[in-house]
């Protein structure tokens, strides 16, 4: 991983210890209740609770409810309980503690379509990445990715159905083995990634994300 990703990724998790106390208690007594118990599910009702636009994640049989910390242009950090992700425009840049296995850092590519409107989106597009597995002792893993535009499609969201662009990614890691297709579906409207379904790691399930806007919050 270059120099500049892996400085990101320091200020990142330095920004991430700094800001958790900024996080209401309330905010966090409505995580707490919503992952934790042996059937925990996230619901509206939780999310209505927050004043600042949340995460929802789920890894196989986990799920986790994170809040948003800050947001620079398409860079996010989201905060939970015992996790840490920070995305580009809905792309996992970083994770932490979902669990060990699945923290990883990602150092997007100079021509990498998360960094622009993904509604320019070249059907065929290649883009190699650079990939950190922390608890696995791996680093600079190259990440080969093609892109191809999907169909529209209706997904719900927050108990609402909302009509979203698909976008899948082919990912291979030939050092590992490993083959995986990853899709995004973004919002036709600003090309803002709202849900995803990604493989982070060989030998993990999809982790799934979906950003959920409270009532009378902003994006």
């Amino acid at each position: 991983m270059n120099t500049l990703s892996r400085a990101a990724a320091c200020c990142a998790a330095s920004l991430w210890l700094a800001g958790c106390s900024s996080l209401g208690t309330t905010s966090y007594e409505t995580i707490r209740i919503a992952v934790l118990g042996p059937q925990a599910q996230i619901t509206t009702e939780h999310v209505n609770q927050l004043t600042v636009p949340a995460l929802v994640a789920r890894l196989g049989q986990s799920e986790a409810l994170l809040l948003l910390a800050s947001r620079q242009q398409a860079v996010a950090e989201w905060h939970g309980v015992d996790q840490h992700l920070v995305t580009c425009n809905g792309k996992l840049m970083h994770s932490a503690g979902l669990p060990a296995e699945a923290d990883v850092l990602v150092a997007l590519a100079e021509n990498d379509p998360f960094l622009g409107d993904l509604r320019n989106l070249v059907d065929g597009l290649i883009v190699t990445r650079l990939v950190d597995y922390p608890a696995r002792y791996l680093t600079g893993v190259p990440q080969h990715a093609t892109y191809s535009l999907g169909p529209s499609e209706t997904l719900e969201i927050m108990g609402q159905q909302v009509e979203l662009q698909r976008v899948d990614e082919a990912v291979s890691m030939p050092a590992l083995g490993f083959k995986a297709d990853n899709r995004y579906w973004y919002d036709p409207a600003d090309g803002r990634v709202i849900a995803s379904a990604q493989h982070v790691a060989p030998g993990l399930p999809e982790l799934f994300l979906t950003e959920a806007i409270p009532a009378g919050a902003q994006p």
